[in-house]
This record gives structure tokens, C-alpha cells and sequence, in this order.
């Protein structure tokens, strides 16, 4: 009698399970609404490549920056977020989306791996206990709020980590002006309100411009 090889079916059917639950992921992502959707494919590329063991996604809004980076359950990814008391309205709308999006995530599987704090951000940063790979500043539209989120929170990155700031497009005499004042080495992606990465390395720009933008 010949022997069946029963492993290599289990792994197969395991290999099939994970495309499917990875094809229903990514269904998921493309199902949330955001403004910060034109950035998803870059952020599955960058967590992918940079592999992170901790991220931290300051003003998370509907949960998608969050989710995306928790695609694949690399590390840790650390959702922060407060409520703006100039907007308080649009705000609860946004979080209470945003728990409801993670919390859908987090029960499907697609993302096992996504812890969320809301509070004053400057007050978390005082605790905060960690050495960060990728630091994403978002909601923070004025010039002096991305100021604030970025030396309370800059310390803790890593030498070689990577700064992301959104809306750099968006207000461009605010959020926009402190991101072109970083020092790093840095790149916009001019769409979805724009993004604008940072980084000491500048083998990850490099990397980040012919993968995206067709230079060498």
C-alpha cells in the first residue's frame, strides 16, 4: 500500500485557508472609507519591507492607517487617539467608526495584532516605553499640533525609523510647512491629501523612489 503524504495535503489546505482569509483582508481594507485611502498599497509595501516590531498610528480616524498596518501581524501596531474638542462632533463620529472597524478586523482575524489607546496624546508620549520603527502622525491640521505630536513622540524612534505625516497637501501653510522644516531626507506621495515620509535612512527613500516612483 502506498503511503498518502497527508502532511503535504494539510499544509496545502492550510496554504489555501491563509489566501483566502489574506484575499478577505484586503477585501475588508478596500471596503473602509477614508481619506488615507490612496496610501494603503504603500503601507502593506512598507510594513512588508521594513518589517516593524512596533508602530505607532497617532489620530487613527476611521481605523483604516491602523488596519492597514496590522495587515500580515507584523509587531505591534499601537492606535492613539483623542478627541479634538474644536471638532467634537466629527470626532465621535470618527472613533466610534474606527472602533467599530477594528473591532470587525480583530474578529475576523484579518488583524491580531492592533492595540488602541484614547487619550491626550502628549500625556500617553510622558509613559510611553518603547522604541518605535514607523511613527505616522495624522489629524493634526495646523502646524503647531503636528509640531507637538512630532517632538513628544520623536525621541522614542529608532534611528533608522521612518516618520509618516498625512495632509501634508491638504494644509499646506500648516502640516505641510512643518514637514518641508524636518531635516531628514524625505518624499511627498502627492495624492489622498498627500503623505509625506521622513527618515535618517537614506537607503529607505531610495528604496521608497524606485519602487513608487520609477527613480534609481
Amino acid at each position: 500500500m502506498v503511503a498518502v503524504a497527508v502532511p503535504e495535503f494539510k499544509a496545502l489546505h492550510q496554504k489555501r485557508r491563509f489566501n483566502v482569509r489574506k484575499d478577505s483582508a484586503l477585501a475588508f481594507i478596500d471596503s473602509l472609507e477614508s481619506t488615507w485611502k490612496g496610501h494603503v498599497p504603500f503601507a502593506l509595501w512598507l510594513v512588508q519591507n521594513l518589517k516593524p516590531k512596533t508602530i505607532v498610528d497617532l489620530g487613527f480616524d476611521r481605523g483604516l492607517s491602523t488596519i492597514a498596518f496590522a495587515y500580515r501581524n507584523r509587531g505591534h501596531v499601537f492606535g492613539v487617539d483623542w478627541f479634538d474638542d474644536t471638532n467634537y462632533a466629527a470626532k465621535c463620529f470618527a472613533l466610534d467608526s474606527a472602533f467599530r472597524n477594528i473591532s470587525n478586523a480583530i474578529r475576523f482575524r484579518y488583524a491580531k495584532n492592533i492595540h488602541l489607546i484614547v487619550g491626550p496624546f502628549h500625556e500617553i508620549s510622558k509613559t510611553w516605553n518603547r522604541k518605535i520603527d514607523l511613527l505616522h502622525i495624522d489629524w493634526a491640521h495646523t502646524y503647531q499640533s503636528a509640531k507637538q505630536h512630532y517632538d513628544n513622540w520623536f525621541r522614542y524612534l529608532k534611528d533608522d525609523g521612518i516618520v509618516l505625516v498625512h495632509d501634508v497637501l491638504a494644509y499646506p501653510d500648516e502640516t505641510g510647512r512643518f514637514f518641508n522644516e524636518l531635516p531628514q531626507h524625505k518624499i511627498i506621495f502627492p495624492y489622498s491629501h498627500g503623505l509625506g515620509v521622513a527618515t535618517n535612512s537614506e537607503e529607505s527613500i531610495r528604496k521608497i523612489k524606485q519602487k513608487f516612483f520609477g527613480a534609481f
